[in-house]
Formats: structure tokens, C-alpha cells, sequence
């Protein structure tokens, strides 16, 4: 059995997050373990969206807006309907301490995390990744899989390789996890300077036979140009597919996975993706 962390706002649980991580955890046959970060202080939520306040107690209004402090029990009842509705077993966990800190201690005994790319406890909007995403995909000592808004099923996974260590690590780290894709397409997907050589290198050749091994459909897709750009080209409006990145950030030079690019991913693409660092 996997231990399968989902790192939750209390104040404002994100329900696709919570939704993709049980139907996750039902695919692999395995518990979820929930942790809830609560905190003291008051959120505003506009008074256009009565439907938020069914997580919330303490409700004031102010003008046009209203603060809130989190209902952690309509919280929990959430998850566990969630998890009840996809047969999975929970365990939860509530904690008002220093989100990025618990969960990078916790990771060391996870097999990988699942968090939404917007987590935060401040109010106001960061976008994605939020700083405190960017801190715990830094420095994770398990995979993290950010969630998207919307999950129909994976029929597609693709493998951003590069030659590196990092990219097969987590091309192995992913396969090993998740041995219930093994009849999906897998695709290795390279990106090339304009007038460099797309022939293989004996290292991809490798990779290619390795995957072939593990999955029954295995094929190379070769993008030309500017990584940043062919990357957001090839994944925009992709559903049913699920992205595997090597190291976030952590002094690899490679072009296919400097940090600026996965947090272009991040941004602009809604799909899952699955980062882990060697």
C-alpha cells in the first residue's frame, strides 16, 4: 500500500484537488492520507459567491465583501464523502502550523504528494505555482502530482525527456507508482534546437527500450524550437494525458526543464503533472 499525502487549505478546500486525489487513490487501490492546514486569520469571500460560505463559520459582512474563518469540520466532511464515494480509506490529519515545513517532513515517509498549484493559507491570489507550491516542489523529498481543475481519466502519458539523470529518474519513479497506466499510451516527448540532430542518442534508444518493457504502447514524439513555447503548443487544451517532469529547479541546466518552463506548465496547462527530483 502507498501512503498518499493531499495537502488541503482548510479555510478553502479545493474540491477538484480533493476529488482528482480520491479517484487517484481508488486507481491504485490504495489509503489517503489528508492533511488540513488551518489558521487564525479571516479570508474575504465576495458576497456573489453564497455557495463558499458552506465551509465557513464566523461570517461578517464589510461592505461588499464578507470575512470568514474556516469551518474545518464541513472541511473534513468533504474529504470524507469524497473518499466514501471512491471507496477509498482516509486518514486526516489537522495542523495549524507552518504549511511548507510540515509537508517537506512528511514527504520524506510519502511515496508522492498531490496539492493544488494555487495552495496557499493568505488571502488573495497568487496565480500558480504559489510561492508556497514553488517551496515544496524545491525541495520535496517525494514526487509531488499538482492537480488540475478538471480530470476526465488518462488514456495518454508523456515523458519529458532530455537525457538527463533527473528526467530518468522520474520516468522510472512515476512507472513504479503508478503500474495501473501500464496499458496507456506513453510517449516520450524530446524538445530540439532549431538544426540540431534528431537522431537518437544511445541513452534514448535505452529509454525507449526500457519503456517498452513497462508500458504496451510506447512512441518518441520530436518538438523543434524554443522548449518554452512548443511545450505550452503541444499540451494546450490536452485533457486525458498526464506529464512527467524531471527536476524543478534544482540547478539543471537542461532547457526542457528549467524552472521558468514547468512554471509555464503550471500556469497554462491543466493537466496533472508529475514532478520528482533525483
Amino acid at each position: 500500500m502507498e501512503r498518499i499525502l493531499l495537502i488541503v487549505n482548510a479555510h478553502h478546500p479545493d474540491v477538484p484537488s480533493i476529488e482528482f486525489a480520491a479517484r487517484i487513490a481508488s486507481l491504485e487501490r490504495t489509503g489517503l492520507t489528508a492533511i488540513l492546514f488551518e489558521s487564525t486569520h479571516y479570508e474575504p469571500v465576495l458576497m456573489e459567491q453564497p455557495e463558499v460560505f458552506q465551509y465557513f463559520t464566523n461570517v461578517v459582512q464589510t461592505g461588499e465583501a464578507v470575512l470568514v474563518r474556516a469551518n474545518t469540520d464541513r472541511t473534513v466532511n468533504l474529504i470524507e464523502e469524497e473518499c466514501r464515494f471512491a471507496g477509498v480509506e482516509l486518514d486526516l490529519v489537522i495542523d495549524q502550523g507552518n504549511p511548507v515545513v510540515k509537508t517537506l517532513s512528511e514527504s520524506r515517509f510519502a511515496d508522492f504528494i498531490i496539492i493544488d498549484p494555487e495552495f496557499r493559507l493568505s488571502p488573495g491570489h497568487e496565480g500558480a505555482p504559489s510561492q508556497m507550491v514553488r517551496e515544496i516542489l524545491l525541495h520535496s523529498e517525494c514526487p509531488v502530482l499538482l492537480s488540475p481543475k478538471e480530470f476526465a481519466g488518462v488514456n495518454e502519458v508523456v515523458f519529458c525527456y532530455d537525457d538527463s539523470a533527473s528526467s530518468v529518474f522520474a520516468i522510472k519513479q512515476f512507472t513504479l507508482l503508478f503500474p495501473v497506466f501500464k496499458n496507456s499510451r506513453a510517449v516520450l516527448l524530446q524538445v530540439h534546437a532549431e538544426g540540431e540532430n534528431e537522431k537518437g542518442t544511445d541513452g534514448q534508444k535505452r529509454m525507449m527500450a526500457w519503456l517498452n518493457m513497462h508500458y504496451s504502447s510506447v512512441t518518441r514524439q520530436v518538438l523543434k524550437g524554443n522548449a518554452k513555447e512548443k511545450l505550452f503548443t503541444y499540451f494546450f487544451l490536452q485533457t486525458k494525458k498526464i506529464v512527467i517532469l524531471g527536476a524543478y529547479g534544482r540547478g539543471i541546466v537542461s532547457n526542457l526543464f528549467r524552472k521558468s518552463h514547468a512554471d509555464a506548465l503550471i500556469r497554462m496547462v491543466d493537466l496533472p503533472l508529475f514532478i520528482a527530483h533525483h
